[in-house]
């Protein structure tokens, strides 16, 4: 912090850089042109030495973010080459080979596990949970239909009800009308 103190910020502001990024306008003059020293320019055009800030903004060892990867080219082949020791299968050779093949039965088959095998090994209170659950996981996937009938129970109960109320006000009409 003491080293900071000592340093006066408008001592930057002093400084010249080293070399601007305009050029002189001495080097943009054609050189077989004389110098008129005496004479100013009246109009004065900027120009900019651009190199410089290539140079500058844009030097050569700046990545921008830009990583390198080194990655194993993908191995392809780019031609396969024809082999004439192989020949083209009848298809109707084929055929009769899957016909035959579809007629025999299999030689092996794979042991199809029942649920019942891991049942042996619980214990009453694990049965009873597993019993449980299989309940919960059947009435969950009835609630779908539960709700479809429900609503249309509530419907035909509001309907019932309708009905209900037109008979009614249709005979206490019919009773105060005067034959």
């Amino acid at each position: 912090m003491a080293g900071r103190s000592s340093i006066d910020p408008t001592d930057n502001l002093q400084k010249r850089p080293s070399k601007g990024i305009l050029k002189t306008s001495s080097s943009f003059e054609a050189p077989d042109a004389p110098q008129k020293k005496g004479k100013i320019c009246k109009s004065k055009a900027t120009k900019w030495d651009e190199m410089n800030i290539i140079a500058t903004l844009h030097p050569a060892d700046k990545d921008y973010g830009h990583m390198k990867v080194d990655e194993p080219k993908t191995p392809f082949e780019k031609s396969v080459p024809e082999d004439d020791d192989v020949d083209g299968i009848d298809a109707q050779l084929l055929a009769d080979k899957i016909r035959l093949n579809c007629a025999q039965p299999r030689k092996c088959s794979i042991p199809v596990e029942s649920e019942s095998e891991g049942e042996e090994d619980e214990t009453p209170e694990q049965r009873a949970q597993r019993k449980a659950f299989e309940t919960k996981r059947k009435a969950h996937y009835n609630e779908f239909l539960a709700a479809k009938m429900a609503r249309k129970y509530i419907q035909d109960e509001e309907e019932e009800e309708e009905d209900e109320e037109e008979e009614s006000g249709n005979g206490n009409i019919e009773s105060r009308t005067p034959k």
